[in-house]
């Protein structure tokens, strides 16, 4: 017995039969209906087939054991220049890396910023992943007011990073529009107080 692959070229329904023409060439193989899944029977002109060759009693050719072969589904295509959109966000977190190093030329820069920085963004990290997952289940969502205190506080980088992440919070035109408020408002804290006074 032979395992064997081929395409159904011929099916007469109201019969219950028809045959499949080898890839490797040769004469078709008859194919009975009874041959195929009965959880799965494709019964398509063109669908392709797995199955075992056998010879009756009269010496014809038939499939037995005839399992349709699933072509794999091609993932869908990302848009060009799909990564050229995720990058000016982040080039907001490089823009204010660059703040960091220019205020530092003028004064010391505390580590408790980057206590708080750090901090605040994985907590943003976590509430957009935990939002995220609950609006998937139509449960209990984290509020916008929180999200944006987190990004308010220093949170903005884990923000950004969980939005692109997650894809989360990016399309609602008025929470992007507070959010990157947040962010502004922020950073010019963050040279106001060490500028002028410093933690």
């Amino acid at each position: 017995m032979t395992r064997r692959e081929g395409q159904l070229v011929e099916w007469f329904p109201d019969r219950g039969y028809g045959f499949i023409a080898p890839d490797d060439g040769g004469p078709n193989v008859f194919l009975h209906i009874k041959s195929l899944p009965k959880e799965d029977k494709r019964l398509d002109i063109g669908q392709a087939y797995t199955f075992d060759v056998v010879t009756d009693a009269r010496g014809r050719v038939q499939a037995q054991n005839a399992v349709p072969i699933i072509a794999p589904v091609a993932p869908p295509k990302r848009p060009r220049f799909w990564a050229v959109r995720h990058v000016p966000p982040f080039l907001v977190i490089a823009a204010f890396l660059g703040i960091v190093l220019a205020v530092s030329q003028v004064t010391t820069v505390s580590v408790n910023w980057w206590i708080v920085y750090g901090v605040a963004s994985m907590g943003s990290v976590i509430g957009y992943w935990i939002d995220k997952n609950a609006a998937i289940q139509k449960s209990w969502r984290i509020s916008e007011t929180v999200l944006l205190l987190l990004g308010l506080v220093g949170g903005w980088p884990g923000a950004i990073l969980a939005q692109e992440l997650f894809r989360h919070k990016t399309r609602k035109g008025t929470f992007r529009y507070l959010f990157w408020m947040t962010v502004a408002i922020n950073m010019a804290a963050f040279v106001q107080i060490n500028v002028l006074g410093g933690l």
